[in-house]
């Protein structure tokens, strides 16, 4: 993950704890997240509402007057109350950040780890099961299989685990010979020079 990316999940990460901890106080973690996954489905479908939201030029007293018109009613009031700190700060860019912070404590709550595949074609089930079964044992938690297809990858497999990375792909293994190879030659480039340098004394 880029750093910039980490910080800002890590600046979402403070608003997605006070929301975390308010929800389980009333026992209700579960319609907030799920309300909160239904929000960027809709932001998904009016990209216009994105904008809107993480505009700081927008006056935040008259968005949060229009966030009340719209959502006091339709969605948690957790949820509601999040956004409009979010908008009071002019930090509604994070609301996606904020999201994926929340789903985090989720999974971590649940002893459930999120394992990105890569591959050059789309997994088969007995590989997708076997895959589960082996990072979920390495892990100790649940696995949560996200798959990712990438051709160039010329076969084999990438697997993500948080920051640690398995790569078993064919392109890697090429690019890891192309460096030994280029070491090799750099080397003897320069056992070259010495040769020369002692043969002209």
């Amino acid at each position: 993950m880029p750093q910039a990316d980490r910080g800002r999940l890590a600046i979402a990460d403070v608003y997605a704890e006070a929301l975390h901890e308010a929800a389980r106080e009333v026992d209700e973690e579960q319609e907030v997240v799920s309300q909160f996954g239904d929000l960027l489905t809709y932001m998904d479908g009016d990209p216009d509402l994105e904008v809107w939201l993480a505009n700081p030029s927008i006056d935040t007293e008259l968005r949060a007057a229009s966030l009340e018109r719209m959502f006091r009613g339709q969605m948690h009031d957790l949820l509601l109350n999040t956004l409009q700190v979010l908008n009071n700060r002019r930090r509604g860019d994070l609301i996606r950040a904020v999201q994926r912070a929340l789903q985090l404590r989720m999974e971590t709550q649940r002893e459930q780890q999120e394992i990105v595949v890569e591959t050059a074609v789309p997994l088969w089930h007995e590989m997708r099961t076997a895959i589960r079964a082996v990072a979920g044992s390495w892990l100790r938690k649940t696995v949560i299989l996200i798959e990712r297809v990438r051709p160039e990858l010329l076969g084999g497999i990438v697997i993500h685990a948080g920051d640690i990375q398995v790569d078993g792909s064919v392109q890697s293994r090429i690019e890891a010979l192309r460096r030994r190879l280029q070491n090799r030659t750099t080397y003897e480039v320069h056992a070259g020079e010495r040769y020369l340098e002692e043969s002209s004394e």
